[in-house]
């Protein structure tokens, strides 16, 4: 009888604490998709849909972030079994004011004089596009004294014949389809995304990825996930 009543209590309680949420997701009033929804404390995921809605499991105080390229984080944390309404914010795209002197004359040479844009910024921008495209070493890739170890192991390979990516090659592609953007919103500077990436990937199951040299929608999930609980430790080592 006890026992019963022990098994009765706790089915009990589960269906008290434990919940299916229901939400939507919008930002400027239009219904946002493809947003990864994630329960931190279960690492369930999932994504919204083309109407901005989402299900996930949740318990009461459990903590869910709403990750999605070019759109501010979102943390919120359970508080009751409500539907919710969840607001994300675009990132600010900074862009810089040209100002025209005179009227354009359709003359291209003549024309691109009109703009006063900063002569170092450009030369910095096209040295930074020539060098994300370049292939880079190994050895220049290495961390420096101090900054990290040297990732081995955890399904990470180097020139395996078989694997058509290489981690170089992996961290180029998180570099050019996640953008410097969505790192920098964790709370990275720029110069520390590169060291995060080879930080935060040795403790990430990367074996498959490189192999077929493809990333799937669930291994961005995965990957987003795991780089937001990385940055933590990152910051703190």
């Amino acid at each position: 009888m006890k026992k019963l009543l022990s098994v009765t209590l706790l089915f009990i309680s589960y269906f008290i604490f434990s919940q299916l949420i229901r939400g939507k997701i919008i930002s400027d009033s239009v219904s946002v998709n493809q947003v990864l929804v994630i329960n931190i404390k279960s690492q369930e995921k999932t994504y919204s849909d083309f109407q901005g809605q989402f299900f996930i499991d949740a318990d009461l105080g459990d903590e869910i972030r709403f990750l999605k390229d070019g759109y501010e984080r979102k943390i919120i944390t359970v508080k009751n079994q409500n539907d919710l309404l969840i607001h994300i914010n675009k990132l600010a795209i900074e862009i810089e004011e040209v100002e025209v002197r005179k009227k354009l004359s359709g003359d291209l040479r003549q024309d691109s004089k009109l703009f006063n844009e900063n002569k170092k910024k450009v030369t910095l921008n096209n040295d930074l596009k020539v060098y994300f495209k370049a292939p880079s070493s190994e050895e220049l890739l290495k961390p420096k004294h101090g900054e990290f170890v040297q990732p081995v192991g955890g399904g990470i390979s180097f020139g395996k014949n078989d694997d058509k990516w290489t981690l170089t090659d992996l961290i180029e592609w998180i570099r050019e389809n996640f953008k410097d953007d969505y790192f920098i919103s964790m709370g990275l500077s720029f110069s520390e995304i590169n060291s995060f990436l080879y930080y935060s990937l040795q403790k990430f199951k990367t074996a498959h990825i490189l192999k077929y040299g493809y990333c799937s929608d669930d291994d961005i999930g995965d990957l987003k996930l795991h780089f937001e609980e990385a940055f933590k430790k990152f910051k703190n080592k």
